[in-house]
């Protein structure tokens, strides 16, 4: 279960986000989440194909293995895999046989990443390919309890806010949409595009009162009729709407304050753990393990883990010539005044 939103600034700078929704940390030492960076012309090693990188990039990986669960290249595309029920494999001989090349969904995010400067040549490039069924050794080590492969559907975004969609729901080959800044996860993109269709109603402004009839004039109680029945819980849909209606809504914001209203804009979404227990007297829950938040046009990475409310800041270097890896800070850091003193 994930979130993932967009917005822009009155000067027209992009900032994404994700949240990491999921029933584990996902920064426990079998999973070992971190910060890696990869430079341009670096081979990189998938689980059944190998690739040079054709631009820098970084992101959130799991063991340090090719499986981002998000992350940003040299060229402002950014992105992120989330859980999709509906999600569909090939075999690799099937997939060759339909004109596919096969891709493990796991690698996908790296893989483009690594490969494409524009949303244009993702599509394309999509049509063109298809999910091999295969596990993912470096996450069944994560120890989470959810096999391998992973359904997951992919959203990617790049410097001007126009965003691609992609669904391998057709046994494996992929269905491509383009984005309207949001995604979560089930059902499929069309079935949340239709579902917005029952919130023709709400607005960012008060009604103030509804004169019914000359002996009724029902007035709004304090503020915040234009939004009355926003869905409030935290299924799929429910957050597909409020983060489309949210960030849609949002007051213009110079680029300076894009970090803070992104994450203002996703208070909305993030669940605190303990709301979303699998069964009944189970201890397990899905939550929010972290919040990422990217700066698009200087290439930058927020982010800040469930247990604690600092985030950390990462800069892409596209310089760079050597992998890198850093782990992402814990420390709980607040500012304290200093102390005045008292007046004779």
């Amino acid at each position: 279960m994930c979130t993932t939103i967009a917005i822009k600034s009155d000067s027209g700078d992009v900032f994404w986000g994700r949240t990491m929704d999921f029933t584990f940390d996902p920064f426990k030492p079998s999973a070992d989440s971190k910060m890696t960076t990869f430079p341009a012309n670096y081979e990189l090693k998938g689980l059944h194909q190998s690739w040079t990188t054709k631009y820098p990039f970084m992101g959130i990986n799991v063991n340090d293995s090719l499986f981002f669960n998000d992350g940003i290249n040299s060229a402002g595309i950014v992105g992120d895999a989330q859980f999709l029920e509906e999600a569909s494999w090939d075999t690799v001989e099937s997939l060759k046989k339909r004109g596919l090349k096969p891709i493990i969904g796991e690698e996908v995010v790296a893989y483009v990443l690594s490969n494409f400067g524009s949303i244009a040549e993702i599509k394309e490039a999509f049509k063109h390919l298809g999910q091999e069924k295969t596990n993912y050794p470096d996450w069944e080590n994560a120890d989470t309890g959810i096999p391998t492969p992973i359904p997951m559907h992919y959203t990617f975004c790049d410097p001007s806010g126009k965003s691609v969609i992609l669904e391998p729901v057709n046994n494996g080959a992929f269905k491509i949409y383009d984005g309207i800044g949001v995604m979560t996860n089930s059902p499929e993109y069309p079935w949340h595009l239709d579902n917005l269709r029952n919130y023709l109603h709400l607005t960012n402004h008060n009604l103030g009162h509804h004169q019914i009839s000359d002996q009724l004039d029902i007035k709004q109680i304090e503020s915040g009729s234009g939004l009355l029945g926003l869905p409030g819980d935290y299924t799929a849909p429910s957050r597909f709407v409020r983060g489309t209606f949210i960030s849609k809504f949002l007051a213009p914001f110079h680029s300076d304050q894009g970090i803070p209203q992104l994450y203002n804009v996703f208070k909305s979404v993030m669940i605190p753990r303990g709301l979303e227990h699998l069964h009944e007297g189970e201890d397990k829950c899905d939550y929010s393990g972290y919040w990422a938040g990217y700066d698009v046009s200087n290439r930058s990475l927020y982010i800040q883990p469930e247990d604690c409310p600092t985030m950390t800041k990462f800069v892409l270097d596209p310089a760079t010539t050597t992998k890198i890896t850093q782990p992402i800070q814990h420390d709980f850091k607040v500012l304290e005044t200093k102390k005045q003193k008292a007046l004779a």
